[in-house]
């Protein structure tokens, strides 16, 4: 028995050895390009297929009543997109903390948009939205207006652990909002930690360390009472338990000179290519590009200005462990270059592209200030040139140029073009074909004109071969789709031209039943803009990848609203 007692002992110890060796052969971390991958595959966020049985968003904040005070009193609205050919069926549940859930429904028409205005219906602090529908193809964004400004944001298709979040920076007249919404039945423990310009590594507050997000419940942040006057800012925010969605919003009151009002969901993955589509700058305009490190590991990276099919300044920089970089883009009369400047020709559509350069992923968006928001502190001399006296000259207002050639419109439309399939037919791969002349550019150059205005431009993470491009209705407003191509790493079935050479794609503009309104060249390597209507939904195709961004401002007061398409 003694014999039989000790063999037994013996068997313990090495059956544990044996599951350690088992269990480290199955988690065996993936190379960082497997991981990525994965990452990028599962939280992709686009609008579900017309096949689905169901269609669920979630929107951390849909409306606010004095969040916080800087926002003012702003209305919102959500926008609805209906994809399909049928009736669908739309339920909305608002949550506050305060007035609890409430529910909205709404039944949306084939092919068409609807809006429901949230302060018909909830008057909570804050509040968020879960939006379900009873089929696929349904698309949810948000509109958002307050005394400072107007913007759009999506919604999103995905609950994640873990989010990034431009905030821009906690000066004086500065507002920084983060919004964490918990959408499901049990409380969420998050932790915020933050990359700022005046700390080595991240920064984490204990008050915002193990945070409790209740159940149905979003919870604001407000970054200026927890990092103080810093001039840059960015956020990680993390769940121990449970999934969660989270928004931006940045806010200036024009105490001293800029002023405006921006919205954005965060950004729930990471990349080492990405795109930033941009209008057209002069001396008016103030564009920054902020890159965003979370990992533990140095980023190498590339940014380059892309421009008509060419390539134009590039600057190379390392961002550091939890560090985040800001890169001031600049015409050529503004300031002398420097290591943290990029030029871009003025008075022209432009973007950047930025591309790791050592397999450490990251994050990028850029902001924009225009007319009396620009260079609010600063003195900087700039020489004279043509088109920004021409510009400053028109309407009395201040005027970003947004195109000055190759810029096409929905109201010249080509007839001889293939229609645009629509989401639900088999023609919907996104692959144009048929021989069409382009759209005439126009003459002369449209412009994308107010008098202040703020925008988070969010970066694009994956070109894609179809968008969902949704044009709030705004009087007296202007509307430019900026398309861009890369063909880097980022497009990487980017069609090829007989030489070797990436080839040029015709993009292929069209309404949700699928007519073709309009066709336009994109090159290779550059960015052209599409005027929209005010108020229209456009379905947007190539058979090549490409990046995409919505821009829009009141041509008579103050408003920028830069929107992120949606993949379908």
């Amino acid at each position: 028995m003694r014999v039989l007692r000790w063999f037994g002992r013996l068997l313990i110890p090495l059956a544990v050895a044996a599951a350690l060796v088992v269990d480290g052969r199955i988690d065996r971390t993936p190379s960082a390009e497997a991981a990525i991958e994965e990452l990028g595959t599962l939280t992709q966020i686009e609008v579900p297929s017309p096949s689905a049985l169901t269609s669920s968003w979630f929107c951390p904040v849909v409306g606010m009543r004095a969040m916080m005070p800087g926002f003012g009193e702003t209305a919102s609205e959500l926008v609805l997109t209906n994809m399909t050919e049928t009736s669908v069926s739309v339920s909305v549940e608002l949550r506050g903390r305060t007035a609890g859930r409430q529910f909205v429904t709404a039944d949306v028409a084939p092919l068409s948009t609807g809006v429901v205005n949230i302060s018909d219906h909830a008057r909570d602090e804050i509040i968020g939205a879960l939006v379900e529908a009873t089929s696929g193809g349904l698309a949810v964004t948000r509109r958002f207006t307050s005394p400072l400004g107007m913007d759009e944001a999506r919604c999103s298709s995905v609950l994640a652990p873990s989010w990034y979040v431009p905030v821009g920076d906690t000066q004086a007249d500065a507002l920084g909002v983060i919004a964490i919404m918990n959408p499901l039945p049990r409380d969420a423990i998050v932790d915020l930690a933050f990359a700022t310009d005046a700390e080595f590594g991240p920064f984490v507050v204990p008050a915002l360390t193990g945070v409790v997000v209740p159940a149905w419940s979003t919870v604001a942040v407000n970054v200026g009472e927890h990092a103080r006057r810093r001039d840059v800012v960015a956020a990680s925010v993390h769940a121990r338990t449970g999934r969660i969605a989270v928004d931006s919003f940045v806010s200036y009151d024009g105490s001293v000179g800029r002023r405006g009002f921006a919205a954005e969901l965060g950004s729930v993955s990471l990349s080492e290519n990405w795109l930033v589509p941009l209008a057209g700058i002069d001396n008016t305009t103030h564009v920054t590009l902020r890159v965003f490190n979370p990992s533990d590991e140095v980023a190498q990276i590339a940014a380059r200005v892309k421009v008509a099919g060419s390539d134009g300044d590039r600057v190379a920089l390392a961002v550091a462990s939890h560090d985040v970089l800001e890169v001031t883009v600049e015409s050529p009369s503004g300031r002398a270059p420097g290591l943290d400047a990029l030029f871009a020709p003025p008075g022209a559509p432009f973007g950047i592209s930025v591309a790791g350069q050592n397999g450490v992923p990251f994050v990028v968006w850029a902001e924009t200030l225009i007319g009396s928001a620009a260079r609010p502190l600063a003195d900087i001399p700039a020489a004279s040139d043509p088109a920004d006296d021409a510009a400053e000259a028109s309407a009395g207002s201040s005027v970003t140029v947004v195109a000055q050639t190759g810029e096409t419109s929905d109201d010249a439309s080509d007839d001889a073009a293939p229609a645009v399939g629509a989401p639900g037919d088999a023609s919907s791969s996104g692959d144009p074909s048929g021989e069409f002349e382009s759209v005439a550019a126009e003459t002369p150059p449209p412009v994308l004109t107010a008098q202040s205005g703020l925008a988070t431009v969010p970066g694009i993470g994956r070109m894609r071969k179809r968008w969902l491009v949704v044009v709030p209705a705004e009087a007296g407003a202007e509307t430019f789709l900026t398309i861009m191509r890369d063909p880097s790493p980022l497009g990487g079935d980017a069609a090829e031209a007989p030489d070797g050479a990436a080839a040029d794609g015709r993009v292929l503009v069209g309404t949700l039943g699928g007519e073709t309104v309009a066709a336009v060249d994109v090159p290779a390597s550059g960015v052209v803009t599409h005027r929209l209507a005010s108020g229209s939904t456009r379905l947007v195709v190539s058979d090549v990848p490409f990046g995409a961004l919505l821009w829009q401002s009141r041509t008579n007061g103050s408003g920028l609203s830069v929107a992120h398409p949606m993949g379908w």
